[in-house]
């Protein structure tokens, strides 16, 4: 048996390695940036009006006063996308609309709601400057300026960017092929009776939201009866296309967890079986060629509690994060810790924060057994109580570590 921090080395050293497609632009939300992107022209690409109104040459107005009028003749209209050219000459105007191009001897722009207008003529009664109201070449980014880093998170902000850009396809880090097969000879799909004996099958519909909030839509979802011959076969087919199989129950001990037995007949190489933590002990991780293998307990709690302190970082590693793992955050413990003396706990918490408190605070739930689920619509994550070993039980008060998993949404890598 391992600890839980020598489980994460050997999960990170075995994780399936990313891979690079270039994807098109409308499929990129939530992906991983696979490459420096930079700017393949200045932006704006052109000196351009910041307003609506009319532009000027800033000599012509002079020292424009309400006295001191000066009359300009308005020679046109240029519009955002307008490509024709308009040279403006001594004693001209242009009336020009937000976004489009300076014309050529225009330098400065008044503003429409300044501007009086009588006949075909402009009548500047103000001083003016140059480049008033001009949005100038390259002055928000310099061609070959690095526009997104390798490694950030491609969120609307940053998609926007890329087409404003001219991207129409990047190179992402794929999403790994994921397949669920859960087993036990007592689960029944939700929706049909239940006879004696028998449970819902809770497990797969709750890691297939897992895998959906990452955006990872599972290539193959299976329940099977505890049948060592049929979950082989079912191993076997699945490893073919996946990159991933997620084994839910049967890893266990009992004379009917019949996964260990089949996963040995399948050829996967057992990298490390039974964890030193509660809920979730008997967490398996094997290899086969380049596919990898997690073997959760049945229980619904270790379930849960296994995938995200090591199947959701494993799978966001394959994805090209640089911090694939829950970010740990430190707390006050509200009640009473009891900590075990062997195993690591992880306990279903909910976190209160105060604008008074210096630390956030985590109330410990009711209900931790690990075939309890109830407590976890409650919970926002888990308060991480290492074993004590010969030490004295945790007073109220102390400081742990927390593991929020119910985030609502990505912070960037870098």
């Amino acid at each position: 048996m391992i600890s839980p921090a020598e489980a994460m080395v050997l999960i990170r050293r075995h994780a399936v390695k990313p891979k690079i497609k270039i994807a098109r632009l409308g499929e990129c939300l939530g992906a991983v940036l696979a490459a420096d992107i930079r700017a393949p022209f200045p932006m704006p690409v052109a000196d351009n009006s910041a307003m609506d109104g009319f532009v000027i040459r800033s000599k012509d107005a002079g020292l424009a006063s309400v006295k001191n009028s000066v009359r300009l003749k308005i020679i046109g209209t240029l519009k955002a996308g307008d490509s024709k050219q308009v040279h403006l000459v001594s004693g001209t105007a242009c009336r020009i609309m937000t976004g489009a191009f300076m014309p050529q001897g225009g330098d400065c722009v008044i503003a429409k709601e300044d501007a009086v207008i009588v006949g075909n003529h402009l009548i500047v009664k103000h001083s003016v400057c140059e480049g008033q109201h001009i949005r100038r070449r390259g002055e928000e980014t310099r061609k070959g300026q690095k526009l997104l880093t390798q490694g950030v998170i491609l969120h609307p902000a940053r998609i926007g960017i890329l087409a404003t850009f001219g991207y129409a396809r990047v190179p992402v880090y794929c999403k790994p092929k994921v397949a669920v097969l859960a087993t036990g000879s007592e689960l029944v799909t939700p929706g049909k009776k239940l006879s004696r004996g028998k449970i819902y099958d809770s497990n797969s519909w709750m890691v297939c939201a897992a895998l959906e909030r990452m955006g990872i839509d599972p290539s193959r979802v299976l329940t099977l009866r505890d049948d060592r011959g049929k979950v082989k076969k079912a191993i076997l087919d699945v490893l073919r296309e996946s990159d991933y199989l997620l084994l839910l129950g049967g890893v266990s001990v009992g004379d009917y967890d019949v996964v260990k037995d089949a996963l040995k007949q399948s050829g996967v190489k057992t990298i490390f079986w039974k964890v030193s933590q509660k809920p979730g002990k008997p967490l398996f991780l094997g290899r086969k060629y380049k596919k990898v293998v997690f073997g959760l307990p049945g229980n619904p709690a270790a379930v849960f509690t296994c995938f995200y302190e090591y199947v959701y970082p494993a799978l966001r590693q394959t994805m090209g994060f640089v911090r694939p793992g829950l970010e740990e955050e430190t707390v006050k413990v509200s009640g009473r810790v009891l900590p075990d003396s062997k195993r690591c706990l992880f306990l279903k918490a909910k976190m209160e924060v105060r604008s008074s408190w210096r630390l956030p605070k985590a109330r410990i739930l009711s209900h931790q057994g690990s075939h309890m689920l109830s407590s976890l619509a409650e919970a926002d994550g888990f308060l991480k109580v290492p074993a004590s070993g010969n030490s004295a039980p945790n007073k109220k008060g102390f400081q742990m570590d927390f593991l929020p998993y119910e985030v609502d949404g990505e912070k960037d890598v870098k």
